[in-house]
């Protein structure tokens, strides 16, 4: 059912069916902590037609698959939840390995600062760089997700969540506690 998540969680050295805790802190380091269990966190803001797979561990935000009448596969676009943000939703990839590329060089904890702070992140995720305050470390596992699936990083960062923002985005669903809080 989720192949890529599969081959993604065995970089970490485990099998997320038998791993014994609940979160997989590997790719920490590179804000993108993976869940065992694939469920709607139920967030406030957290769209109800989405399942979690990995959070960056700051702020509530997560990422999570987008379902199609409840069904979930490899093509299920991704969508970045972040709770306290005026913008909480932002869709980060058509499928999981486009999500992957995209924080393939700045890591997952970055892709939050496409909300917060656009004008900066969006020009600097198009230089394809690393941030200069990774350590090695961090390089190292960016680049091991980046081999392993083969990504090759977006171009036009901009014109691409654009895209996705008007193929997705409305097609997301909320709990009625969504709409109490934002209206």
């Amino acid at each position: 059912m989720f192949e890529s998540l599969e081959k993604l969680w065995q970089l970490t050295g485990k099998e997320r069916a038998q791993f014994p805790e609940s979160e997989n802190y590997y790719f920490d380091p590179v804000g993108l902590i993976l869940f065992r269990d694939i469920e709607n966190k139920g967030y406030w803001c957290t769209p109800e037609n989405s399942v979690t797979f990995a959070t960056t561990g700051g702020d509530g935000v997560h990422f999570g698959f987008l379902t199609d009448n409840g069904e979930v596969n490899e093509n299920s676009p991704i969508v970045m939840t972040l709770p306290c943000a005026d913008t909480s939703n932002i869709i980060v990839g058509a499928n999981f390995e486009e999500f992957l590329s995209l924080g393939c060089r700045c890591g997952y904890f970055e892709l939050e600062q496409i909300e917060y702070k656009p004008k900066e992140q969006i020009p600097f995720l198009d230089t394809h760089e690393y941030s200069s305050e990774m350590e090695p470390n961090e390089i190292n596992l960016l680049k091991s997700i980046e081999h392993q699936f083969d990504l090759t990083a977006w171009l036009n960062h901009s014109a691409r969540l654009a895209e996705l923002k008007l193929k997705y985005f409305g097609g997301l669903k909320y709990s009625a506690e969504y709409y109490d809080v934002t209206t």
